[in-house]
């Protein structure tokens, strides 16, 4: 089977600008899915991608949404936008464990391994129709007041399969993801699935890992996906695409800093400069201080997000490719930030970056 071809948005705009994405993306190529992060204070994802379904022909789903969200409430609302979808098209849900954008308004820094497990077993009995006893999670029962001596269950489930995928940064969601996911998703803004990662066989260990808890699970023979999101900001204006990329890349640096600082480490980035872009998180100073905070010299350091002009994000797409062909990944997500002007971004990338990385 050919491996798919994804596109992500984040919701730092309007709901209206970010359908008009949407139908740009699909206009310069046939994405298999567009994905929508998920993130507070911003454009809210599950509606954005119910008008997304309702209007586009293509599958939609978060990448990733987390479990400071009711799972619940989650299985609900994607229950309810897979009924929108066109005839073939459907929602996947990504859920990771929260980033350094969510740490700004939550006193908790991460979701633990054993609240992934949950959400991720609650959501996929909802999904699929069955009636599940809410005795089995106390975690979320505890958290968001679940009554455990009765169960829940969605009167109107979805026409089709809503896969729950896990974006895993580190061992224990490895195990989750293999163990009671539908598949895993691996990013290029985590540490040790960063581009610097990949070149120092984080990312095998990684897809070994997921590969070795699914081969162990009880339902070791279902259906299960890998996901690697891509990071690009790319302009005909090379600079402008680089400063672009601080954004992104001050989010996933800080996300390593506070989840996996010893990752750091490994990859051979200086804590002390990553720990500057994280405190602006820390502090709830917001993503532009953040970035203001990202040097030239640490964006392209660090490779968690690949910037430049066509040309330069090829390269850098390629010297990739082999190594995600090789650990058998299913999918491509062509990712934000995609470029400082969206359209731009999405015809190079649609008709110059993609098709040389399918070559």
């Amino acid at each position: 089977m050919a491996m798919e071809i994804s596109t992500q948005f984040w919701p730092w705009d309007s709901i209206n600008n970010l359908v008009t994405f949407g139908e740009t993306a699909l206009r310069e190529y046939p994405f298999s899915h567009i994905w929508m992060c998920d993130e507070f204070q911003y454009e809210d994802c599950s509606t954005i991608l119910a008008a997304m379904a309702n209007k586009l022909d293509v599958s939609v789903g978060p990448m990733v949404t987390f479990p400071w969200r009711n799972p619940l409430d989650l299985a609900q609302r994607y229950a309810s936008i897979a009924k929108l979808s066109r005839p073939g098209k459907g929602v996947a849900i990504g859920l990771g464990a929260g980033g350094a954008v969510q740490v700004q308004v939550t006193a908790e820094k991460r979701n633990p391994a054993s609240v992934m497990r949950e959400s991720v077993q609650l959501m996929r009995g909802l999904l699929a129709g069955e009636a599940v006893e809410l005795s089995r999670f106390p975690q979320l029962a505890e958290r968001f007041r679940y009554n455990t001596k009765t169960s829940a269950r969605l009167y109107f489930p979805p026409p089709q399969k809503v896969p729950v995928y896990v974006a895993a940064g580190g061992p224990q969601l490895y195990k989750v993801a293999g163990g009671h996911a539908d598949g895993v998703i691996c990013s290029q803004l985590v540490g040790r699935t960063s581009f610097l990662g990949v070149k120092k066989g984080l990312l095998k260990e990684a897809v070994e890992a997921v590969e070795a808890s699914r081969k162990s699970s009880a339902d070791a023979a279902r259906s299960f996906k890998k996901i690697y999101n891509i990071h690009i900001s790319v302009s005909r204006d090379g600079k402008r695409a680089l400063d672009w990329a601080k954004r992104n890349s001050s989010y996933g640096l800080s996300g390593a800093y506070i989840r996996y600082p010893e990752v750091l480490d490994a990859l051979g980035l200086d804590r002390n400069e990553v720990g500057l872009v994280a405190e602006a998180y820390l502090k709830g100073l917001g993503v532009d201080e953040a970035a203001r905070r990202v040097s030239d010299d640490l964006v392209k350091k660090a490779g968690f997000v690949f910037a430049g002009t066509p040309e330069q994000c090829v390269e850098q797409c390629l010297e990739l490719k082999p190594y995600l062909t090789t650990y058998g990944f299913d999918q491509i997500v062509v990712g934000v930030p995609l470029g400082p002007d969206i359209p731009e971004a999405l015809r190079l990338l649609g008709k110059e970056v993609i098709p040389r990385l399918l070559s």
